[in-house]
């Protein structure tokens, strides 16, 4: 098992060679690096001689890109490279040259995954952590998280995979997974209808199975290459296997999503949280989070320094109200 692991994890963090994008400025001045993003009206280019250099996009007279670059304009999104034909800048996609003025350009971002433009349109990035331990006991623990994100218009997907294992003395001490989907239609720039779905299970607390489902309604407060805050609020309908019985209630449902960039984006300070409140029985409250900071390594890879916590208020007998995991390990995006 843990040679498959660690086969995995190289597998997944040889980099790529690098890309060699230009930017010529209204001086004639011409700056070769990796176009990292563009928001606000201002570019992010990385380069080996200067760091992250930020020029104000009236300045640009020429972009070309080689990688593929997700664009949000005021009213579609498309994939594809930057380049500038007759002065104006122009997406080249797979199938055609998309015009489109600097103004109406919300955000550009690199797109990840360079297999098909359906792909590259995702947003992904895998947490891996391993620990051994040997001497007077053996034991092996693994967790892995899975994150994706897709956007196309008005519209958000997410979907996010957590596993978390525990092996000692050959015995399973911990064997919790979380999956969880996410769907965002936007009303407005900041308003949006939101729907979500989550599967929760872990045996050793005798939580069998959780399953919620719900609706609800939230608000974007921030959406840009320097961070994103969000939170929604909703209702549920909570199917839950403890220890043999199995119970449908309604519940309550409050979400928050926060990632903010520090020192040239090589700094990310995360935090994701679900709160089920289930009235019904004094069932009480299910908080589960996901928290933490990663320092970027290169344009692809970070150390990730992660906590999740799953609390409930009314346990099964013989089980915690909180459970806490942390881990150190590394963060691949894709």
């Amino acid at each position: 098992m843990t040679r498959y692991f660690l086969l995995l994890l190289f597998s997944i963090i040889i980099p790529r060679a690098a890309l060699g994008d230009t930017v010529v400025v209204e001086n004639g001045d011409v700056l070769t690096g990796e176009v990292d993003s563009i928001a606000g009206g201002r570019l992010v280019l990385s380069t080996t001689y200067a760091g992250d250099v930020v020029i104000d996009m009236a300045a640009v007279r020429e972009i070309k890109t080689e990688g593929n670059y997700t664009l949000r304009l005021q009213d579609k999104r498309v994939v594809g490279r930057l380049a500038s034909v007759d002065g104006a800048p122009v997406a080249i996609t797979a199938n055609a040259n998309i015009p489109f003025a600097i103004e109406d350009l919300v955000l550009a971002t690199q797109s990840k995954l360079a297999f098909t433009s359906l792909v590259s349109e995702w947003d992904s990035r895998v947490d891996l952590a391993l620990a051994l331990s040997s001497g007077n006991s053996t034991a092996e623990s693994y967790n892995t998280l899975i994150e994706s994100d897709y956007k196309r218009d008005r519209t958000a997907h997410q979907i996010t995979l957590l596993v978390n294992t525990e092996d000692s003395e050959g015995l399973k001490t911990k064997d919790q997974l979380d999956l969880d989907y996410g769907f965002k239609l936007f009303l407005s720039d900041q308003w949006f209808s939101s729907a979500n779905a989550e599967y929760f299970s872990d045996p050793i607390k005798d939580v069998d199975q959780r399953i919620s489902v719900g609706m609800g309604a939230g608000y974007q407060f921030v959406d840009n290459s320097f961070g994103a805050l969000s939170t929604e609020l909703g209702l549920s309908a909570v199917q839950e296997e403890l220890d043999g019985d199995d119970e449908v209630s309604p519940a309550i449902r409050w979400g928050l999503d926060y990632n903010r960039y520090f020192f040239a984006k090589r700094v990310e300070l995360f935090h994701r949280q679900s709160l089920l409140i289930i009235p019904e029985d004094d069932r009480g409250q299910v908080l589960s989070s996901s928290s933490g900071l990663r320092f970027a390594l290169n344009r692809r890879i970070d150390t990730a320094f992660r906590v999740d916590l799953n609390y409930e208020t009314d346990p099964t007998p013989g089980n915690e109200k909180t459970d806490t995991t942390y881990t150190l390990g590394l963060g691949i995006r894709l």
